[in-house]
């Protein structure tokens, strides 16, 4: 194994004891579902691209998000057109989103680019895309790299000098949806001042809580996760990936098809056939839930959302 790939199990085992293990119906369930581990290599960053690929994910979260960015941006950024401002776009992928909203934007604007992530690839592909447009409106790039997602509100606060005092926050792609949101919602509001806005990309639901659980049983989720199993030194054929909806969430999972013993430093993980160790999980919500839920934590809040009524776009303002 090489040394980078030894630091990342070193460091999905500590996870693993740090979590412990829950007990449902007999069955030990273990908990890597930290949102960073998702992009924590090249391998994983470059397999997330290609699930961002798919016919599915692109028809019902990228098309849907870009095309309400493409309607409403311009009014929700209405508030800075005389200023100067960064433009944070948290948990970046490959800066499709931010060009959708700067080629919105009048060109007069003067906007400073900055991709976030926990993953340099990321970043670095994000930063290309965008600067490779040459908008008018964009004078300035600062790309971050953070230790860890719950660190990206952090970010927003290290940007601000005296060209660039306010702040745009992107949270798009249902980033907010990995986390505990209240913790997360207030991390940010925290981080930024008055007049900084955030816009939340996120998808919704109307009817039931719950559907389309297929969409995530799809083969294309495990070439992405399977990653994580490898690095903790898995064979493809012993893990089993599925999807559930439990504990008031989705849930993407493996099932372990064979004893294992990993070791930590000194201490030692014993992995029975049977367990379960989650590798994802997202959290659902209606428009209402949500736009409530954000009202907690900023005095102006507005939700547009797609003809479907499967995903929206929440303007926030302190």
């Amino acid at each position: 194994m090489s040394p980078i790939n030894m630091i990342t199990k070193e460091i999905i085992c500590k996870e693993l004891i740090k979590n412990g293990h829950s007990k449902e119906n007999g069955i030990k369930m273990w908990n890597i579902g930290n949102k960073q581990f998702r992009y924590i290599n090249l391998e994983m960053a470059k397999a997330y691209l290609k699930l961002q690929e798919h016919p599915r994910y692109k028809a019902t979260i990228t098309e849907k998000e870009i095309k309400l960015l493409e309607e409403n941006i311009l009014n929700f950024l209405k508030p800075m057109k005389e200023s100067s401002f960064n433009l944070i776009d948290m948990g970046c992928i490959n800066g499709i989103k931010a060009k959708t909203i700067l080629k919105n934007l009048p060109s007069a604007m003067k906007i400073r680019y900055c991709p976030a992530s926990v993953n340099e690839h990321l970043v670095k592909i994000s930063l290309e895309n965008v600067k490779k447009e040459n908008f008018s409106n964009v004078i300035e790039y600062a790309p971050r790299i953070s230790p860890d997602f719950e660190s990206l509100d952090q970010i927003s606060a290290a940007l601000r000098n005296n060209t660039y005092q306010k702040n745009v926050l992107l949270a798009l792609r249902s980033l907010i949806a990995n986390f505990d949101i209240n913790q997360y919602l207030f991390n940010v509001s925290r981080s930024m001042f008055p007049d900084d806005l955030l816009i939340v990309g996120n998808g919704i639901r109307k009817g039931e809580r719950f559907a389309n659980l297929e969409t995530y049983k799809h083969p294309v989720f495990n070439k992405w996760l399977i990653h994580l199993m490898r690095q903790l030194g898995f064979k493809d054929n012993e893990v089993e990936y599925d999807a559930r909806f439990a504990h008031n969430r989705l849930e993407a999972y493996y099932k372990i098809n064979i004893d294992k013993t990993l070791e930590h430093n000194t201490k030692k993980i014993e992995l029975k056939k049977g367990d379960e160790i989650i590798v994802l999980y997202q959290y659902k919500f209606y428009a209402e839930e949500l736009k409530n839920l954000i009202k907690m934590y900023f005095d102006e809040v507005e939700l547009v959302k797609d003809s479907e009524e499967e995903y929206a776009l929440v303007w926030c303002k302190k």
